[in-house]
């Protein structure tokens, strides 16, 4: 090989690098913007990482966000649980993270989490008991909600999701605590106190709004509302 064809393949060399070097930046920029979007990416691996499929992921969580946004807007009606890190759409019986909702870009960065029907709301120590096959958060006892300051407030799906928010401050938990019984009231998942689902024993029913007006938890007023509202089940 002469010095020339030494230098062509010399120069050929280094626009591949180089080509590979700007290729690389292009999918580890794409990988950024996807987590940032809040879509699971695996760990950065010019190996394992396809351009083509980046491309594609971005283009289906835009478009998903466009469609949400759009979905927001038909349902007009949103009720937050802000405490609990979820919201609920009118007419819709699912239950969102609560994302951006961008009207200048028309996008809505939420994430749907699952049905409304069967979800239960806790307060919960963070602590867990396991039993085969899945993990059952272990909820604050009523006594405790008063004094604490830390906790998690957690969502959990009948098919096993779950979906935690850190609470830090008294006043968060008990926030968080008042959400769950409103959330439970609207999804049929209980009280929020307990991880089994709402007892049919009105004297029970009773006992537990009780407790949860001598906790803090209710008003005078819900607390009679409620109360006129089981006794006139029976």
């Amino acid at each position: 090989m002469g010095l020339q064809d030494k230098r062509a393949a010399a120069r050929e060399r280094n626009r591949r690098e180089q080509e590979a070097g700007r290729a690389r930046q292009r999918r580890y920029t794409k990988t950024e913007e996807l987590r940032r979007l809040g879509v699971p990416v695996p760990s950065w691996d010019e190996r394992a990482l396809d351009e083509d499929a980046l491309d594609a992921m971005l283009a289906a969580e835009k478009q998903r966000r466009t469609e949400l946004y759009e979905r927001f807007v038909r349902a007009g009606t949103v009720t937050t649980f802000r405490a609990l890190g979820v919201q609920i759409l009118t007419g819709d019986d699912k239950v969102y993270t609560i994302g951006q909702h961008d009207p200048y870009a028309k996008t809505n960065g939420s994430r749907l989490l699952g049905p409304l029907a069967g979800a239960q709301a806790m307060v919960t120590d963070g602590a867990q008991a396991w039993s085969p096959g899945r993990a059952m958060f272990l909820p604050i006892g009523l006594a405790g909600l008063a004094t604490k300051t830390v906790a998690d407030a957690a969502v959990v799906f009948p098919d096993g999701t779950v979906h935690t928010r850190a609470l830090n401050g008294s006043a968060e938990v008990r926030e968080a605590q008042k959400q769950t019984v409103e959330f439970n009231s609207r999804s049929g998942g209980g009280s929020g106190v307990t991880a089994t689902g709402p007892s049919d024993d009105p004297a029970a029913r009773l006992q537990k709004l009780q407790e949860l007006r001598d906790a803090g938890l209710l008003s005078q007023e819900e607390y009679d509302a409620k109360r006129a509202d089981i006794i006139a089940s029976l």
